[in-house]
């Protein structure tokens, strides 16, 4: 495997078609999904935000979350929590009722500060079903009506009560997707500490061609300690997690651009296509071409 340049074409935007650009400090924006999503026939295209993370709460109407090359039907209540610079693109039944929030990075990592569980909730893209009766236990409807009524006004404060507002949100969420259930154990502490540091270093090397023993020099650790942290953690091991990364931006990249399958290999680090269709059709039990033409399109 060669390194290789990442591959794109995939649309970013700041705001679902709205060329992208440099965020303001503390970016927070509400709106009601029927106010971009009618102008577009109730279909959003698959792309991504680079810098924003999303939460999509639909109170009425049905849909079909995308995300990556996962498609998750929905029935309400419920909530898509999309992670900054996730693919994804939703179908929304014709008079869905209600909000989409977005939000810049530093909101809710200055809110896991106080409340660290906060951290959980944007590491990957979730559709959450909720029961009526578990949602009427909880603050979060109100407190998005409350959110958008609050974005709309231009009143002293403004800035205070938003945030207000988004820290109850996040709290009402982290109950409902029982995030609070944390072991006590120091050791498996320590390993899910060790596998987050590892996550974050397959983002910027997974195309590159790295060892087991490059990962844990990289991290500062032995090789058996951070394959007994993966599999403590996430089941998988280190080079399963790796590969995991690969395939998933192979899908990505099969589903949402129209680059060639030696394009895709290439940049993905490999060095010979061949290659790369054995490793994917291995993992997936379909070919790179023939996983492309099944794929749902949004």
């Amino acid at each position: 495997m060669a390194t290789a340049a990442p591959i794109g074409r995939i649309p970013s935007f700041f705001l679902y078609g709205e060329a992208p650009r440099e965020l303001n400090e503390r970016t927070l924006h509400v709106e009601t999904i029927a106010s971009r999503s009618v102008r577009h026939h109730w279909k959003i295209n698959p792309h991504v935000h680079r810098a924003l993370h999303q939460l999509v709460f639909a109170v009425r109407g049905r849909g079909v979350a995308f995300a990556e090359s996962d498609v998750a039907p929905y029935r309400p209540p419920a909530l898509v929590i999309v992670p900054a610079g996730t693919v994804h693109g939703f179908e929304f039944e014709p008079g869905t009722q209600g909000f989409v929030v977005s939000m810049s990075d530093d909101l809710p990592r200055e809110i896991a500060r106080r409340e660290p569980d906060i951290r959980g909730l944007f590491k990957n893209p979730a559709t959450l079903e909720f029961q009526d009766h578990a949602l009427r236990a909880t603050d979060l409807e109100q407190s998005f009506t409350m959110l958008a009524r609050e974005f709309a006004r231009s009143a002293p404060a403004r800035m205070l009560a938003l945030e207000g507002l988004l820290e109850v949100i996040l709290a009402n969420v982290v109950r409902l997707s029982h995030s609070f259930a944390e072991s006590a154990d120091a050791t498996a502490g320590k390993h899910r500490q060790l596998v987050a540091r590892f996550r974050e270093l397959i983002e910027s090397e997974f195309r590159k061609d790295k060892s087991l023993a490059d990962y844990a020099s990289a991290l500062n650790v032995s090789a058996s300690r951070l394959r007994n942290a993966c599999l403590s953690v996430s089941e998988q091991s280190p080079m399963q997690m790796v590969h995991a990364r690969i395939l998933l931006e192979a899908k990505r990249q099969l589903c949402y651009t129209s680059n060639s399958v030696s394009e895709i290999a290439y940049a993905l680090g490999f060095d010979d296509p061949a290659y790369f269709t054995r490793f994917f059709s291995q993992r997936t039990g379909t070919s790179p071409r023939t996983f492309r033409r099944r794929a749902p399109r949004a």
